[in-house]
């Protein structure tokens, strides 16, 4: 009989041990669940704010980029006022009518020319006859004696 007590109450008992462990489990499980939740969240938080950082870096690259920018048109602007108010002082060229005076005095001078043509050619005045005309500055030389 006492034997038969023994195995009773060894049975209670891993029956009372085996809902005791599942019940623990379950809280366990839970306990992981909501450190791996509390994980998860965690991540995300610095993955956000990284990109609230990239973000911000960026927005201070593009309004550089853009104050630049400004500077840069406000300087064109200068120079093309500046462009204007010089174009006003300078004496203006007269193209149209150089050309005119120039093409009327060619005709003139073209009809004014005599055409010569000469038997002689030029004097070399280079050293020892050494220059374009050195034969014939030696037939000049000695036709002329």
């Amino acid at each position: 009989m006492e034997l038969l007590v023994s195995l009773a109450l060894l049975i209670v008992g891993l029956v009372i041990g085996f809902f005791v462990g599942r019940f623990f489990q379950q809280k366990q499980g839970v306990g992981n669940a909501a450190q791996t939740e509390k994980q998860v969240k965690e991540i995300l938080a610095q993955q956000a704010q990284h990109h609230i950082h990239q973000t911000r870096q960026s927005l201070e690259s593009i309004e550089n980029q853009c104050e630049v920018l400004k500077q840069q048109i406000e300087e064109y602007e200068l120079l093309l006022e500046q462009g204007s108010e010089e174009e006003g002082n300078k004496v203006p060229f007269y193209g149209e009518q150089a050309t005119t005076y120039l093409r009327n005095n060619l005709k003139q001078s073209d009809k004014a020319r005599v055409k010569r043509v000469s038997d002689t050619q030029p004097k070399d005045f280079a050293n020892a006859g050494s220059g374009l005309f050195v034969g014939r500055t030696e037939q000049n030389n000695a036709e002329k004696q």
